[in-house]
């Protein structure tokens, strides 16, 4: 019965797309390029009001994050770092490789990786690349057992026009028996405001178990789906598996 949900899965998935078609996502990005031309914008500074905004902006997250991290103890996840070794793969068509690393301190983390798409094709093998740095990451629900990220940043592209966009996610991690098991979610959109188009939205889906603790360091093995749009054209999906090594 397993076996069959497996492939009942991957067979819905299938739907989506054939192959990777790394022609075409460098394509896209080469029109999209076209399209935007060169673009201006004026700025005014708008005074002493917005001044003040900022200032309490900063007084209350100061605040936040004192009070977060006096829960340190309780939650030493609260300051951390993530190495991640991950990939997808779709059988004989295309493999993706996420290598990335994340960092948390209290309420803020910043998350930076890279995208490598390499595709098997009868006209010689293709690889494209992006690079993803989330700067600034908002852990704005943060427990022993759920973290919940909102972050911005951005996407660039290794390929067609080489372009920078603006990259926005949202993701959910949870984890129980103290951190023995879980399982993470996330959804990324990068935009190109110029153009309106959107060079890539993502979601990625994965259970997460822990396979040893060494001191600080917590080695865990991870498993799930990820699926990519490129350009509203271009799908591209992949079984993910992996590992995760933490220390906090």
């Amino acid at each position: 019965m397993k076996n069959l949900t497996i492939l009942f899965v991957i067979f819905c998935l299938s739907g989506f797309t054939s192959l990777a078609q790394v022609d075409d996502i460098k394509k896209a990005s080469k029109e999209n390029s076209r399209s935007s031309g060169t673009s201006s914008s004026d700025r005014s500074n708008s005074g002493g009001s917005n001044f003040f905004f900022i200032f309490d902006v900063f007084r209350v997250l100061g605040a936040w994050q004192s009070h977060v991290l006096e829960k340190r103890t309780e939650i030493p996840s609260l300051v951390g770092l993530d190495f991640m070794l991950q990939g997808a793969v779709q059988p004989s068509s295309y493999y993706i490789m996420n290598p990335r690393v994340r960092g948390t301190w209290g309420i803020f983390s910043t998350d930076f990786r890279t995208n490598y798409m390499y595709e098997e094709s009868i006209d010689g093998d293709l690889d494209l690349a992006t690079y993803d740095w989330q700067i600034i990451q908002l852990n704005f629900i943060n427990t022993k057992n759920v973290i919940v990220r909102a972050g911005t940043g951005f996407m660039r592209e290794n390929y067609g026009a080489h372009g920078s966009f603006i990259e926005s996610g949202l993701s959910t991690n949870l984890m129980f028996d103290e951190g023995k098991w879980g399982g993470f979610a996330e959804y990324r959109s990068a935009r190109d405001y110029s153009t309106d188009a959107v060079p890539r939205r993502e979601f990625s889906l994965q259970v997460h178990k822990q396979l040893f603790k060494a001191g600080h360091w917590h080695a865990l093995a991870t498993g799930g789906l990820q699926f990519q749009r490129y350009y509203s054209l271009v799908n591209v999906w992949g079984i993910q598996m992996g590992m995760i090594f933490r220390l906090y």
